[in-house]
């Protein structure tokens, strides 16, 4: 899995918060507004997605714009790149890549209106340390429950991982097993999930138990520096239906959130 998917998988819940503030509940005005998706990640090729916003009414007029041609602007240090479309709402330009510590304009019209924002790269994590490098977890049998799920068999100590947070920034954690064919820790499950990750914090720790890996083999644990504004709209994914028409988000004249990210890489090996 590429570096790209896995910050797919790290905004998932933002992705899926996203989708449901396209439903305006409480105001019969609709206003067509568009709702952006864009991670910006040092080293990568920015991209972006622009999508409408979904109606309970039918009778919903939206403006004429083309989601697929709109003049999608990002500016850094005073040059103006104007990204391509690629279909399905989706932008990108592989002439240039997001740099560290860079900072970023949104700029595109929509609907009458210039929808903009701005964002910068956070610093790469400092002194990410991990307290094991291997585990061994024993394979779930069905008769002698094995050790890395239920029952009373031994479990080796949690995996601590920590690094340094001197100023209360958020970060979280993503654990993915990257090899080609894994072996199952548990051969019953169907298709249990490859990857997982912790909620945003502002600490310094995060402890990942024996439980949570479901398959043996290399797993890259990735630390990722998040910017205040992905948290905000994380958290704010359970939004009730009362405030789905108030989303947080760091657009003017949109939804959604466009933001960096940067992240430090060390390497775990579930054995047998």
């Amino acid at each position: 899995m590429s570096l790209k998917q896995t910050v797919f998988f790290v905004c998932m819940a933002v992705l899926l918060f996203l989708g449901a503030c396209k439903k305006e509940t409480t105001d019969p005005s609709f206003i067509d507004i568009p709702v952006v998706q864009s991670y910006l990640v040092s080293g990568q090729v920015p991209t972006l997605n622009v999508s409408r916003m979904v109606p309970y009414s039918g009778t919903a007029i939206y403006s004429p714009d083309d989601i697929n041609a709109l003049s999608v602007q990002i500016t850094c240090n005073d040059t103006v790149h104007t990204l391509k479309p690629r279909g399905n709402g989706n932008y990108s330009d592989s002439t240039f890549l997001i740099s560290k510590n860079g900072k970023y304009a949104l700029s595109f019209v929509y609907n009458g209106k210039t929808v903009s924002a701005t964002t910068s790269i956070p610093s790469k994590p400092v002194g990410y340390t991990q307290s094991v490098d291997t585990m061994t977890i024993a394979q779930v049998t069905t008769t002698g429950g094995g050790g890395g799920f239920g029952g009373s068999t031994y479990r080796p100590n949690p995996i601590q991982l920590n690094w340094s947070n001197t100023n209360a920034s958020y970060y979280v954690v993503v654990v993915e097993n990257i090899e080609t064919n894994p072996l199952p820790i548990n051969p019953d499950e169907t298709s249990p999930p490859r990857i997982f990750r912790n909620q945003p914090t502002q600490g310094n720790q995060y402890q990942i138990q024996s439980r949570q890996f479901h398959y043996y083999g290399i797993h890259r644990l990735l630390l990722f520096h998040l910017n205040p504004d992905y948290a905000a709209l994380y958290n704010n994914n359970g939004t009730n239906s009362q405030t789905l028409t108030n989303p947080a988000t760091n657009l003017t004249n949109g939804l959604g959130i466009f933001t960096g990210l940067t992240a430090d890489t060390l390497f775990m090996k579930i054995l047998p």
